[in-house]
């Protein structure tokens, strides 16, 4: 009997490395800003206010990335960038798998190739770092690196999606196991 189709939410927030983007963004900010300051420049006050709004957009973005909330349901996994931004989601029907992998801190920035919303190639998994979710069983793909759509914002376990088309993907939620079941659900109730 199909399961009928979840409506799970769930989040993403940023760690570490994340934290640090957003303060070293703030930070460089401060540094142009005091820089104009002590610059004999005649449009002062618009300059500086054009560096301002440039630096807390840049931190904004950069915040957003990696702040998110999440739906999975019969159309798949939508993700809203900062909460409030919904992007197109990630195609129910492109999902063959998921099942849950673990990724330590010092491999995050080498598998992954960087933190946030984007897409680009990842490290294939190997299955020492994988663990079944349900009753299925782990899958790998053999090669080397594979093209991902990424929403890592931490080290440690996260949730992958195995994809029909070529293109997986990749997201490190607040709670793993519960999103992965959700995706399991999503997946089941579509067949």
């Amino acid at each position: 009997m199909r399961p009928e189709a979840p409506f799970y939410v769930g989040t993403t927030q940023p760690g570490g490395v994340g934290w640090m983007r957003i303060a070293v963004t703030i930070g460089a900010g401060l540094v142009m800003i005091l820089l104009l300051i002590t610059r004999d420049i005649q449009p002062l006050i618009p300059l500086a206010a054009l560096v301002v709004a440039a630096f807390a957009l840049f931190t904004l973005v950069t915040w957003m990335r990696q702040s998110t909330r999440f739906i999975v349901d019969d159309r798949g996994l939508t993700v809203s960038l900062g909460g409030f931004l919904p992007r197109s989601p990630w195609p129910l029907a492109d999902f063959r798998t998921v099942q849950l992998r673990t990724i330590p801190a010092e491999r995050v920035g080498v598998t992954v190739g960087g933190y946030g919303w984007r897409t680009g190639r990842v490290t294939s998994s190997q299955p020492g770092e994988l663990q079944p979710v349900g009753s299925r069983k782990i899958f790998t793909t053999g090669e080397t690196s594979e093209r991902y759509r990424t929403l890592v914002t931490r080290p440690g376990t996260m949730v992958e999606i195995i994809g029909r088309s070529g293109t997986h993907y990749l997201i490190s939620p607040q709670d793993p196991q519960a999103t992965a079941d959700a995706v399991d659900q999503a997946i089941r109730a579509r067949r």
